[in-house]
């Protein structure tokens, strides 16, 4: 039988490539420094893809890449939207062409992360282009073994790449996955690179990048390159100098961007008080990259050119602080997922909390949804339930949960899957010897837990639910969400 070159078979061979959890774990654990084969393993994948780094500096085709620890999408999703208001414009820049946009992770659909003029890429684009390069790989390793391809982060790198070569895009947003200096957006060639953008730092992903925060912003500052522009957001000063060093050594002239006055004035689409941090280096980055293509905006702390206005007011970022009404169910769902982000969901839910209990018809109940698979849950819990914003019990309930969106359909006569939950369960003893709430419950599924909180807000009460502890199971309580018929705003149906 003929292979069906589907979207969801390519779905299905995508799925079977070697995991970057899978990698991220090998070089954890492995005494010695793989990162240093990072580069030129990605460089050799290029090669089997049919480019040279060269080639990615397609006629006409510019990159500006951002790194990170928190806002990295959200630094990027606005800067796209302030662009495209300007493609989008009667007298658009000739230079500006499409816009093209790669983030990470996915939250439903992983075209989520391949993104031009604002909207993920077709399934028909997605399958078209994935198999050119399934083709190209099975040509250069000489068989059909999976072994033979990138794995998951690398092959839709590449994908990406390939994607904004032949589809004629003019700039192109790319967010690094993990660390900078090591990352397999790393191999962009200097003059590829408009501008250069790091956002706030802190402590993630410990095995790869490194235990302290100078070891991290070292990784970070990797993506800086010679005669490119460079904007950080504030970091805290022994990071600082870290990055200061890194662009002496690279060649780069670094800013630091402060936070703008003139955006206490804006309503910003993205919410939270934190936002306004990003927003500010957003504004440093499109407007750098768009005087490297001839369009001089004059921006000051009491101004903002119209379209800079507009694409700040109406950037979106699903999962990103995200408010979501249904009918007497509010969601608030942020996928925070280390102490730093989680300290800000923290301070944006009491800020809609006591806006909330403030108004005419507050609240009757709260609940969290709360999960965390690869990092310290436990820690990460602790300091989200006992920070000053949460002193109290603000929760009448809480739902630990595994990542997986749907319950088990039973089935006569099959046997019964058993999902492990003893994380989550660990997770509930945690809660239960800080807050001493009993009304918390484990379960196997995210479906289970949005069942819940609607099950709590029948009739007319109105109850607000804290989603957050990890960006996969925002992504799942989505699904879940969407099935059900509510517009989330992950691109399909907008």
């Amino acid at each position: 039988m003929a292979e069906q070159r589907t979207y969801a078979e390519a779905i299905k061979l995508l799925d079977s490539l070697q995991s970057n959890r899978t990698i991220v774990s090998s070089i954890s654990t492995t005494p010695s420094d793989m990162n240093l084969n990072a580069i030129p393993e990605m460089l050799e994948w290029t090669r089997k893809a049919g480019y040279q780094p060269k080639d990615l500096a397609a006629p006409g085709l510019k990159y500006i890449h951002v790194a990170g620890t928190k806002g990295k999408g959200s630094v990027s999703v606005m800067v796209e939207n302030i662009l495209l208001q300007y493609w989008r414009s009667k007298s658009k820049p000739e230079a500006l062409g499409r816009i093209g946009l790669y983030t990470s992770p996915h939250l439903i659909h992983v075209r989520e992360r391949i993104r031009i003029d604002g909207s993920p890429i077709s399934e028909a684009l997605f399958t078209r282009y994935f198999y050119e390069l399934w083709d190209r790989f099975s040509l250069a390793g000489n068989g059909p073994d999976s072994e033979t391809r990138p794995g998951y982060f690398r092959y839709l790198t590449l994908l990406a790449f390939h994607t904004f070569v032949q589809e004629g895009v003019g700039t192109a947003i790319v967010e690094c996955g993990i660390g900078g200096e090591y990352d397999s957006t790393n191999i962009l060639p200097a003059e590829a690179i408009s501008t250069c953008a790091i956002t706030s730092l802190g402590i993630d992903h410990k095995g790869m990048l490194g235990e302290t925060i100078e070891e991290i912003a070292w990784h970070k500052g990797g993506i800086m390159k010679a005669g490119v522009p460079a904007f950080s957001s504030e970091q805290i000063p022994t990071a600082q100098a870290v990055l200061e060093n890194r662009a002496v050594e690279k060649g780069a002239d670094l800013t630091v961007v402060e936070r703008s006055p003139v955006l206490e004035e804006l309503k910003l689409g993205l919410e939270g008080d934190f936002q306004k941090d990003n927003a500010s280096l957003a504004i440093a980055v499109a407007a750098s990259h768009l005087k490297t293509l001839g369009v001089t905006e004059v921006i000051t702390s009491t101004s903002l050119p119209h379209h800079f206005i507009t694409g700040l007011e109406t950037a979106f970022w699903p999962a990103r602080c995200q408010y979501l009404i249904d009918g007497t169910t509010e969601w608030l769902i942020d996928g925070a997922h280390t102490h730093e982000s989680i300290a800000s969901t923290a301070a944006w839910f009491q800020e809609k909390y006591t806006s909330a209990r403030a108004s005419s018809r507050p609240p009757t109940a709260t609940m969290l949804i709360f999960n965390q698979q690869d990092r310290d849950a436990r820690a990460l819990l602790t300091h989200l339930i006992t920070m000053r914003h949460m002193k109290g019990r603000i929760f009448t309930y809480a739902a630990f949960c595994t990542n997986r969106a749907f319950k088990v359909p039973e089935r006569s006569g099959e046997e019964v899957v058993d999902i492990d939950v003893k994380l989550q369960e660990g997770l509930a003893k945690t809660y239960m010897s800080i807050d001493s709430n009993p009304l918390n419950m484990v379960y196997g599924s995210v479906e289970e837990a949005v069942e819940l909180a609607y099950k709590v807000s029948e009739g007319d009460e109105r109850v607000l639910v804290l989603v957050t502890g990890s960006l996969h199971l925002a992504g799942a309580v989505l699904e879940v969400l969407e099935k059900r018929g509510i517009k989330v705003g992950t691109g399909d149906e907008r």
